[in-house]
């Protein structure tokens, strides 16, 4: 059941991923791309990057610490039959915290929904092709039970536009388990969709070894909620391109989330008088939460190493 908040669930974006391609230039690389000069401006530098290994077809891989990646083709190497000749930019769950910080020295606000604001308008101005967005609705008091999603997904006791999902669990050799992440949804190539993760973040940085944020655990007070789940939308294609129109045209990142996560699945308390479930009321524990996601709010970034990534 839904408990009430201590610490306010917060957003993140946890992943932006983006091409730039050009009807001049043959192929768009580091050296002509108008989103690098961009990035220039707001504090990455080419010095900084380091060769890595090509993905994805591309010729040539550039990375910072392995959250920024670059993948290019440098026309001097030999173009791959299968090459998509532009470039591609990833950063990760660590990488759009480097992202933000730099976005928000750069335009000189600390309001993080404004920052993110201004550079979806950039975004849009240079025509990139957004392939992935994660968002992240970070909750430090566990106001959703995984015994209750998990009930009610074994009862059928909802309504989904997902076809399917999926429970994994995480155990030691002792069979008790250490963590666990619901599926809502499945990754498919060239999607245009999204699908869900619920999972547990405090279960994953213990099991790592990481070092918690102080307001889950501090390691000098021992003071914290010990208490971290992730609920995230993994955003890919033209529902990329939706969620940034919207939020720019004035839809705050709340409401779109909780939009989105409706759409996906509601939790229905079933009816002894009639099995329909267009018939079944939402669940309370269920409304409440969606109702809450509504209300919060894009924050400072806190680090966020890639485990597991």
């Amino acid at each position: 059941m839904a408990v009430k908040s201590i610490i306010p669930m917060t957003y993140k974006v946890d992943w932006f991923q983006c091409t730039e391609s050009s009807d001049i230039e043959k192929t768009v690389t580091i050296f002509n791309s108008k989103f690098w000069k961009f990035l220039e401006k707001i504090g990455y530098k080419l010095s900084d990057l380091e060769t890595v290994a090509p993905r994805y077809f591309y010729n040539t891989g550039l990375s910072l610490g392995r959250y920024f990646n670059v993948y290019y083709d440098d026309e001097s190497k030999g173009l791959n039959k299968y090459s998509p000749c532009n470039i591609l930019i990833i950063w990760t769950g660590q990488g759009t915290t480097d992202l933000a910080l730099k976005l928000s020295k750069y335009f000189k606000t600390d309001d993080f929904s404004e920052v993110w604001y201004e550079f979806f308008k950039v975004v849009i101005k240079l025509n990139l092709r957004v392939k992935r967005l994660d968002i992240a609705l970070d909750d430090y008091n566990s106001c959703l039970s995984f015994d209750a999603l998990e009930n009610k997904l074994r009862k059928r006791q909802f309504k989904s536009s997902k076809r399917t999902y999926n429970i994994v669990k995480d155990k030691n050799t002792d069979g008790q388990t250490r963590g666990e992440t619901i599926y809502l949804g499945t990754r498919k190539k060239h999607q245009d969709g999204y699908l869900i993760r619920f999972y547990d973040k405090y279960a994953e940085y213990k099991s790592k070894g990481a070092i918690l944020p102080v307001e889950v655990e501090n390691v000098v007070t021992g003071m914290g909620t010990h208490k971290w789940q992730r609920y995230e939308m993994e955003l890919h294609g033209k529902a990329c391109l939706s969620f940034i129109k919207q939020f720019l045209g004035g839809m705050p990142f709340g409401e779109l989330y909780m939009g989105l996560m409706k759409n996906a699945i509601v939790f229905l308390d079933p009816s002894s008088s009639n099995k329909n479930r267009n018939y079944w009321k939402i669940t309370g524990w269920w409304k409440d939460f969606l109702n809450g996601a509504k209300k919060c709010n894009l924050v400072e970034p806190s680090a966020d190493p890639d485990i597991g990534r």
